[in-house]
């Protein structure tokens, strides 16, 4: 089978990227991938909450070129959109194989960078800031495993379960299984076949666990998950088997409160196990294999973090963990902002992260990098619920693209109620002449804390 890769970035949504060698499975695979997400058949896997499924395209295209040939159209040059999802596509058209892969726009330096602050995992020193390749489909799910496997070992023990297990004992144990008893102690009356419960660790989450390490670590990844080599070890030493499970067998796995931490990572494990078995055949046949990430939930999670560890003296907390609070009296409609600021028990700023082009309010809406309607408008509504109209309260979007010179703006009917934009430049990093550099990525983040020092101290 001939392969083809078409590679993007994420949140192309305004320009595009053009293929200048496009065929047309590249747009049949587009048109493919959209008809699964409104059949809601492609899982975006969230590492802070629950897996979402979309019913709305992430990428599209426009055609720039067609040549006939033959009394046939075929497309010559094509220009893909994609919004903030990035992960990796690969499916079958006309018996080839046809991959999409959305790399993030930053870089894979930042990324990282962006993971491991928000979601608190161990990279090794360097890995951040070392070279990766693109082409690898298995880098980003790699980081997603071991960011949901660790938050899995803080949430929870071993897995554990009691399996029925059938011997002939010196000591009498469980129930005596007569049948057995009979044919295999009739002339021995120091024996008794018994049946008993034994608890193990020999469990399909643990088999499965170990086995994704082993395949992983053979991928290449060995220095990125060598932290959890001591944990694959203990594994072994109370008996867990390093064996392939089915994928049948992981589907078959019975969660209950003590082991449903480790459901988002037994996910995960059955993706990649899944890619290699198709890999290993060399044949899709009709079959998909996918993989998506909401980078925009990362962007969030990460301000969240950030601010937290920067600005002791409040209370920062998102209402995805404490619950949004519902827009009509009836309790419907819940309304969630991203980051919420308060001082002495009153909320003080509503802070909405967007991992958009935004770097100004601007006079007209969507235009020249200016905020939406629609997202002003749902500003003005978390305003008008979270303050009081006779105190002081900021509504801020946070975009990662340098920010235009612009003072906050002030609500008409509600002098005390302000509402702009404070980015953290994180594009300045995005250059083909621009190495990924911690220390400056620091610096823009002591820039931006400051600012929000300053508007919060003007606010209270």
């Amino acid at each position: 089978q001939l392969m083809n890769t078409l590679e993007l970035k994420d949140s192309q949504y305004i320009d595009g990227e053009e293929s200048k060698y496009c065929n047309i499975y590249y747009c049949n695979a587009v048109d493919k991938l959209n008809q699964e997400i409104i059949d809601m058949q492609i899982d975006f896997f969230s590492l802070g909450g629950n897996n979402k499924k979309l019913n709305e395209k992430f990428i599209w295209y426009k055609i720039d070129e067609i040549e006939n040939f033959s009394k046939t159209q075929i497309i010559k040059k094509a220009t893909f959109f994609t919004s903030h999802y990035m992960g990796f596509y690969s499916t079958v058209i006309n018996n080839e194989i046809v991959n999409i892969r959305i790399s993030p726009r930053f870089g894979v330096g930042i990324f990282n960078y962006f993971i491991s602050f928000a979601y608190g995992i161990y990279l090794p020193k360097g890995f951040s800031s070392s070279s990766i390749n693109n082409s690898d489909s298995l880098w980003l799910i790699t980081l997603m495993w071991k960011a949901t496997f660790e938050k899995a070992l803080t949430k929870s023990q071993i897995p554990k379960e009691y399996q029925k297990q059938s011997k002939n004992l010196e000591t009498y144990k469980g129930q005596l299984n007569i049948a057995k008893h009979l044919h295999h102690n009739l002339f021995d009356k120091s024996k008794f076949y018994c049946d008993y419960r034994k608890l193990t660790m020999n469990t399909i989450i643990n088999q499965t666990i170990r086995y994704t390490y082993k395949l992983l670590e053979k991928k290449g990844y060995a220095n990125l998950l060598k932290d959890i080599s001591e944990y694959d070890q203990m594994l072994q030493s109370f008996g867990v088997e390093n064996q392939k499970p089915t994928l049948q067998m992981i589907k078959n796995i019975s969660y209950s409160k003590l082991n449903i931490a480790y459901k988002k990572v037994i996910e995960l494990s059955s993706l990649i196990i899944k890619n290699e078995s198709k890999s290993s055949n060399n044949s899709f046949k009709n079959d998909s294999f996918s993989y998506f990430l909401d980078i925009a939930e990362v962007w969030e999670n990460y301000l969240l973090k950030l601010l937290q560890r920067n600005l002791p003296e409040y209370e920062i907390y998102s209402p995805n963990e404490k619950g949004g609070i519902s827009l009509f009296t009836d309790g419907s409609r819940e309304i969630r902002p991203d980051i919420i600021i308060k001082k002495d028990n009153k909320v003080i700023a509503v802070l909405d992260a967007k991992y958009k082009h935004y770097n100004k309010i601007g006079k007209y809406a969507d235009i020249d990098k200016s905020v939406s309607r629609d997202d002003l408008y749902q500003m003005a509504t978390y305003l008008y619920h979270y303050g009081n109209k006779n105190e002081n309260i900021v509504g801020l979007f946070i975009s990662p693209i340098e920010q235009s010179e612009e003072n906050i703006k002030i609500l008409n009917n509600s002098p005390n109620h302000q509402i702009g934009v404070v980015n953290l430049n994180i594009e300045q990093f995005n250059s083909e002449n621009c190495v990924f550099s911690l220390e400056k990525v620091k610096e823009a983040e002591k820039v931006f804390i400051k600012k929000i020092k300053r508007i919060l101290n003007e606010t209270i």
